[in-house]
């Protein structure tokens, strides 16, 4: 006689906590074989189009074991945050012959990864990514920006360029003027130029952080004083030309030579002494001034694209 448990009516009943029971088994069996083929890993995670598709669930991994992230080997769809790359990416697509992309200030990697330019160089000191694993075609200069074009060539030559080191004037404009001597016709972006108020323009990010707690408030925006390269851009280079996006993500401003191979010079110390005494209020009493040409992203890229091409 049949047991009462194994009758076709109780297997059916039973059908889908079996299904859910395999289901774990082979979850068990496919978590043994990671562990078991573990010594592979690295070799695997280092294999550029292998890996590509594993990349995600790889830095699940990383950050549990508190190891470097890897970075996309080819460019993925863009997020929605990833205002940076979208913007380079634009400029990069709709600029003839633009190869060769520069990065200032790599950090996690996020911008740098997403830009689909053919030959990508990053510069940052303090990387926190995957040095062996770097993405196709480029490099990583892991030093201080001003080390980097200590030792650049003369004769080393970028298409579109993008600043986001150190928050400070005098580094990001040090950093703008070097890059324009290797960027001969193309744009530059340059990262956080609207501060978004007067706690988040201070040069000092653990001090922002200290007066903004103090006024009572808890969130962190940190852009430091690269405002005030706005103020030397305006005065001292009537070569450039620029215009700053205040909407759809990040203020950034992109900026270009209005003649092409016009020399790009470096204001006085006495004139960057002058800017740096600028206070915050003066500047933005009425939110961005007109001398930064703010703008919409759309129209911001068109036009430096327009200006750009427009002998092509």
């Amino acid at each position: 006689m049949s047991s009462p448990d194994r009758t076709p009516l109780d297997r059916l009943r039973n059908l889908p906590q079996r299904v859910q029971d395999e289901y774990v088994r082979l979850q068990q069996r496919r978590e043994q074989a990671a562990t078991e083929n573990d010594h592979l890993r690295p070799w695997f995670d280092r294999i550029g189009y292998a890996r590509q598709p594993r990349t995600d669930e790889i830095n699940r991994r990383r950050r549990a074991d508190g190891t470097p992230r890897l970075l996309y080997y080819v460019p993925t769809q863009a997020l929605g945050n990833q205002w940076s790359a979208r913007r380079i990416n634009y400029l990069g697509s709709h600029i003839p012959r633009s190869h060769r992309y520069l990065e200032i200030g790599v950090f996690r990697g996020e911008t740098f990864e997403q830009v689909r330019l053919m030959r990508r160089i990053g510069v940052e000191p303090f990387p926190l990514f995957d040095l062996k694993a770097l993405p196709r075609m480029s490099k990583m200069h892991v030093m201080t920006s001003d080390d980097f074009f200590r030792q650049l060539s003369p004769s080393e030559h970028f298409d579109v360029a993008f600043v986001d080191g150190l928050h400070t004037m005098e580094q990001t404009y040090r950093d703008i003027v070097n890059t324009f001597a290797h960027v001969a016709s193309g744009p530059i972006l340059i990262d956080d130029t609207v501060p978004s108020d007067e706690y988040s323009a201070i040069p000092d990010q653990e001090e922002s952080y200290r007066v903004r707690e103090a006024a009572g408030l808890t969130d962190r925006p940190w852009h430091g004083d690269v405002w005030r390269v706005m103020l030397l851009i305006n005065e001292h280079h009537p070569e450039l030309d620029w215009r700053t996006i205040t909407n759809d993500g990040n203020p950034q401003t992109v900026i270009w030579r209005r003649i092409p191979g016009a020399n790009v010079v470096g204001a006085s110390p006495a004139q960057i002494a002058e800017a740096k005494n600028v206070d915050y209020n003066e500047v933005f009493a009425d939110g961005p001034p007109k001398f930064f040409h703010p703008t919409s992203e759309e129209t911001a890229l068109t036009e430096c694209v327009a200006a750009l091409t427009k002998d092509d």
